[in-house]
């Protein structure tokens, strides 16, 4: 179980969300444990019944205590949303990670217990000899390497877009704490023009981290051999994780804003899932 449940709500007689972290072991978190799916099956999916928690404002994440409105107000929307393209990031770094495990946990398996296939006319005397073996992880380390490349790239440029904006915020939450209004001249400089080409770079690498899981998790089976299908080995998890996560939102839809932003120079808009 986790130690922290992020819950949303929307404050009453507004259209504002507001998102907080509150402590997951506590008698008004009460798990359905109802999720039975082919993937994520360690994870607290399913349904949940949230009763009578409480949390003070300093626990709103993004908004002001004193005013109890959100810090967007100031900061401006565009530097508000990163939020959205940052959980994208992760969850591509989740695929990643899973399919770097796989290969990893196939090429153990290869080495100690794959045969080499005695039938294919240039027979060797073990299946790490092989060639079209060393071609498939050759291919899929590649593969990885250039998607582990791509979302340090946008990590890092997530991580220059929160640092500009939480610098230039920092300074107009300091000032309205002094008593002064400021300007609009003064709001963040995440403009939605910048806050759009990044989204369209995170979408990138979830196209990438997307394909690249798929093709390993469930590419690894042929260079493993039929043995390695037994449920005591587990292979299966790695392709069923990603498999389910994957479906999270479709990522059709994330080529769709990469290609409209390449061909037409149409910025991704901020939606729940961009």
């Amino acid at each position: 179980m986790s130690d922290l449940t992020v819950l949303e709500g929307v404050l009453e007689g507004t259209e504002d969300h507001i998102f907080t972290f509150v402590n997951t072991k506590q008698d008004g978190m009460q798990f359905a444990h109802n999720w039975d799916n082919i993937g994520l099956r360690l994870s607290e999916s399913g349904g949940v019944r949230i009763d009578n928690i409480r949390v003070p404002w300093t626990d709103a994440l993004g908004w002001d205590a004193t005013t109890k409105r959100p810090i967007s107000d100031v900061l401006g929307i565009p530097f508000a949303t990163l939020l959205l393209p940052t959980i994208q990031l992760v969850f591509s770094n989740f695929y990643l990670g899973i399919a770097q495990g796989a290969l990893d946990a196939a090429a153990a398996y290869t080495a100690k217990s794959t045969r080499a296939w005695p039938f294919g006319g240039d027979n060797k005397d073990r299946a790490t000899e092989e060639w079209y073996i060393l071609e498939r992880y050759g291919g899929w380390h590649s593969q990885l390497l250039a998607a582990d490349a791509l979302l340090d790239r946008v990590g890092s440029e997530v991580a220059a877009v929160y640092r500009e904006g939480g610098q230039h915020g920092s300074t107009l939450l300091s000032d309205i704490a002094n008593g002064s209004t400021p300007a609009s001249a003064h709001r963040s400089t995440i403009t939605a023009a910048r806050r759009g080409e990044l989204a369209a770079l995170v979408a990138s690498g979830k196209v990438v981290s997307t394909d690249s899981g798929l093709a390993v998790t469930s590419g690894i089976f042929e260079v493993l051999g039929s043995r390695a299908t037994g449920k005591k080995y587990g292979f299966d998890r790695f392709w069923r994780d990603v498999r389910t996560h994957t479906l999270h939102d479709p990522v059709a839809y994330k080529r769709r804003e990469v290609g409209s932003w390449k061909l037409l120079g149409e910025r991704p808009e901020p939606t729940w899932y961009t």
